[in-house]
């Protein structure tokens, strides 16, 4: 009986040993977009998500019904009217899945919308960048991103 009282003791002192009392977030609060009057997500869906590795980030190009339908047409023709937001996050590893990555804190919005000017179509590109989500006032490389994010491919969904 005392050998009995001896093991358990044992296997009670392992199991609390081997406890880790550090709390555990279930809810990922550090992608969540911080408000902002630049850029409304309500009403967008998804176009595409994808990953860059090299730089460590995840990304998710919304678009409103117009952006959408232009993206599955291939973007062959802006229409007016058409919004597309590009959201990135930077990564951090999973704790609750090992080797799994999840998004982190947001690094950048950017957001192109399109109006009618006169017989052609204008094309308004904005970023957003850094925790508090600043405009970028350096338009060096606006037509390239624009580009890039226009040349998305969309996911096949069903």
């Amino acid at each position: 009986m005392k050998t009995l009282y001896s093991l358990m003791a044992a296997c009670t002192l392992m199991f609390t040993a081997c406890s880790n009392n550090q709390p555990v977030e279930l809810y990922n609060t550090k992608a969540a977009l911080p408000a902002s009057p630049q850029y409304n997500l309500d009403g967008l869906k998804v176009i595409t998500s994808f990953v860059n590795k090299k730089q460590g980030t995840a990304s998710t190009l919304y678009g409103n019904d117009l952006a959408l339908k232009s993206a599955i047409d291939g973007n062959k023709a802006l229409a007016a009217n058409e919004e597309f937001t590009l959201v990135t996050w930077k990564q951090q590893d999973d704790d609750h899945w090992f080797g799994a990555k999840i998004p982190s804190d947001v690094e950048s919005v950017e957001v192109i919308k399109t109006a009618a000017s006169g017989n052609s179509v204008a094309i308004n590109y904005q970023q957003l960048e850094g925790k508090g989500l600043a405009v970028k006032s350096d338009t060096l490389g606006q037509a390239e991103r624009i580009k890039y994010i226009l040349g998305q491919k969309p996911s096949v969904m069903p």
